[in-house]
């Protein structure tokens, strides 16, 4: 008996059995590498990828997929990061996105602390059409975008957050947050900017001691503000109305930025031919003096009062941070993630008429305070008070978009007047545009509507960066640390002895 179990075991573990099994394995092997190999092919062929979080910030709009299925040239885009910046994760991600619905979107990803020559070679090349990134701004950090015979588009790591302040002012938070990521905005902005094939024109008022867009002065300054608009294809010219006699012809935008002196009356009729003929401005008051355009302003439906709009739930340091944004609007709705910092604003808001015209303007309130918003004013003694002590808080406004449809005899062209006034012109100087508020995202969206550049506004705005939180006592925590320590590793060994010990019974 004994001697035939032996030779069962001899013949059931023989060089040939051994050579049959490991053959199998082999073969097993070779098997699920091909079929690894065919399915990476195929995927590689048939690319998707889906996303389970709808608050991804990398899912793309279709505003942006229209806009880079219609690319009919390479844009070549540089990303001049730290690979292990949390920032760079998000922008490689959304990147990813872009470079799958086209073709002709090419990325390039420098990190400048591992690859310093790439870096070099880099800031070499765009020495020249970036001068001031030369002097001004460390060339690191930051996303290039460009197409041939084009000026670059640059976009700096301060421009990819919007953050929140509100919790550290209230006291329940110790540190600033990010809000919200703003890549697919600034991305699809560059894109389309670069796609435009005739270059705008911004004429900026002068000869009123308005911001000058050359001042780069923290506080006197407009020149960030300039760089906006360059960097999305507008060439910049001051104009002095009184000495031209008129808007130029190639007039694409007006900008009259915080005018220190009144315009002459004729001065105001100019600009209202303008308006006439199908003109945009942005004219940004002055806190508190009187510009002579109040009358025509009024023409528009527009209302500019002597007062102050002052929000007690949302002052800060004679500052207001500005969350009310109106959803019906283009430019605002982008924003409502988002908030800005503005100094104490003139109401500006939509003049009531009892029998508006057919073709009235459509006046759309942007920017509003919270309900306890009131108006104050200059008293005797030059200090600012309660216009009303019995008046009640409400929703003031602080900026209106105007639209009046096209014009009979006018080109399709010129024939829509667009007008963006806010109240207050410093909230976009030097200073205050980048002060981590959405003030020059309010900038840009403004800029795209007044120049009817729909793929830029509307949806697409900042995305909200959410944070999770899982609360548990000190005994359930006990509990996990016992189930991912002991538990889960000592059932995986064993089932593993159970495998073990029926293979070899």
């Amino acid at each position: 008996m004994e001697e035939m179990e032996m030779n069962h075991s001899e013949m059931s573990f023989s060089s040939e059995r051994r050579r049959r099994i490991a053959l199998n394995v082999l073969g097993a092997i070779a098997g699920m590498i091909v079929i690894i190999l065919l399915l990476n092919s195929l995927g590689m062929r048939h690319f998707s990828r889906w996303h389970l979080d709808s608050e991804d910030t990398s899912i793309l709009s279709a505003m942006t997929k229209s806009a880079l299925k219609s690319l009919k040239q390479d844009v070549h885009v540089v990303v001049l990061f730290k690979s292990d910046s949390p920032l760079f994760v998000s922008i490689d991600n959304l990147l990813k996105e872009y470079e799958d619905v086209s073709a002709h979107i090419k990325v390039e990803r420098v990190d400048y602390t591992q690859d310093p020559q790439a870096a070099e070679l880099v800031k070499n090349k765009y020495r020249l059409s970036l001068p001031a990134l030369e002097e001004k701004t460390y060339f690191r950090d930051l996303v290039i975008f460009q197409t041939e015979g084009k000026s670059p588009r640059v976009i700096y790591e301060k421009e990819f957050s919007d953050y929140n302040i509100s919790d550290v002012v209230g006291g329940s938070e110790q540190k600033v947050k990010r809000a919200s990521f703003k890549g697919e905005m600034l991305f699809t902005a560059a894109i389309v900017s670069l796609m435009e094939d005739n270059e705008k024109v911004a004429y900026f008022s002068s000869g009123h001691r308005e911001y000058n867009p050359k001042d780069d002065s923290e506080l006197a300054g407009y020149s960030k503000f300039a760089e906006i608009l360059t960097q999305n294809n507008i060439q910049i010219k001051s104009l002095n109305i009184w000495n031209e006699k008129k808007i130029p012809e190639d007039c694409s935008l007006l900008v009259i930025s915080g005018p220190g002196d009144p315009f002459m009356e004729d001065e105001a009729n100019y600009i209202g031919e303008y308006l006439d003929r199908g003109g945009r401005m942005f004219l940004l008051m002055p806190q508190s003096r009187e510009t002579n355009l109040e009358k025509l302003l009024g023409k528009w439906g527009v209302s500019v009062t002597n007062g102050i709009v002052y929000d007690p739930l949302s002052v800060l340091n004679n500052n207001l941070i500005v969350t009310n944004f109106n959803m019906q609007s283009k430019i605002s709705q982008a924003l409502v993630n988002s908030q800005m910092f503005m100094p104490l604003s003139r109401e500006v808001s939509k003049l009531e008429s009892k029998d508006p015209a057919p073709d009235a303007p459509q006046v759309v309130e942007l920017l509003r305070s919270s309900k306890e918003g009131y108006l104050m004013k200059l008293n005797k003694e030059g200090k600012y008070v309660k216009a009303s002590p019995d008046e009640k808080g409400d929703e003031l406004s602080m900026a209106v978009s105007v639209e009046r449809g096209a014009l009979q005899g006018i080109g399709a062209g010129k024939g829509t007047t667009r007008i963006v006034v806010t109240g207050n012109a410093d909230f976009l100087d030097n200073a205050r545009i980048d002060s981590a508020f959405g003030n020059r995202d309010f900038a840009v969206l403004t800029v795209n509507w007044l120049l009817d550049r729909t793929a830029l506004v509307g949806n697409l705005g900042p995305r909200p960066i959410r944070e999770y939180q899982l609360n548990m006592s000190q005994t359930q925590i006990h509990l996990l640390m016992w189930i991912m320590l002991f538990i889960i590793p000592g059932g995986v060994l064993g089932v593993g002895f159970v495998i073990w010990m029926r293979k070899r019974n």
